[in-house]
């Protein structure tokens, strides 16, 4: 795999791994408490999540395949890091409130294990449509976030795992009450 999918997969695997040690050893009560009123239980922030993931490994799919049709994409000879490509909007920080639209909103109380395995289905679609365009250049694709700003197609991937980084700090919030 080329040396930036690497790096951003391997990234995507280490938030995922934080949220599994959070949640392991939880009790269903534990996974539907809030920390407040308006506030989503970690049962309601992995459903949400689930429903990110899926809707954007759905965008670049098409993103991606579109952009293979028309002549396809040239090989990606940069090896630098894009870790801190998204650091301008400050994604993984809460202190900015941030509406969910209708469709992302999670349900009043979801069962966890359907909201946990469409979270995990949502991740391997994400990894197939990564694989599907290896080592092709993803700056050469992109598309606008509806509240930040336009993504490239190395972004987006990245977005996934700050996105859920982002959420990771809210599920510790309802979890434990900090």
């Amino acid at each position: 795999m080329h040396p930036r999918l690497v790096e951003i997969t391997g990234y995507l695997a280490t938030v995922r791994a934080d949220v599994t040690r959070e949640l392991a050893p939880c009790t269903p009560e534990q996974l539907h408490r809030t920390s407040g009123t308006n506030r989503w239980s970690a049962a309601q922030v992995v459903e949400h999540l689930g429903r990110v993931e899926g809707s954007t490994a759905k965008l670049l799919e098409g993103l991606f395949a579109r952009a293979m049709e028309g002549g396809g994409l040239p090989e990606d000879h940069e090896t630098s890091s894009l870790l801190g490509s998204l650091d301008r909007w400050n994604v993984t920080s809460r202190r900015s409130r941030i509406e969910a639209p209708e469709r992302l909103v999670p349900s009043p109380r979801p069962d966890f294990a359907v909201a946990w395995a469409s979270l995990q289905k949502a991740r391997e679609r994400t990894l197939a449509v990564v694989a599907s365009v290896d080592g092709r250049d993803l700056t050469r694709v992109s598309f606008k976030h509806p509240v930040l700003d336009e993504f490239n197609g190395y972004e987006w991937i990245l977005f996934i795992g700050q996105h859920e980084a982002r959420h990771l700090d809210q599920m510790r919030e309802a979890l434990h009450g900090r």
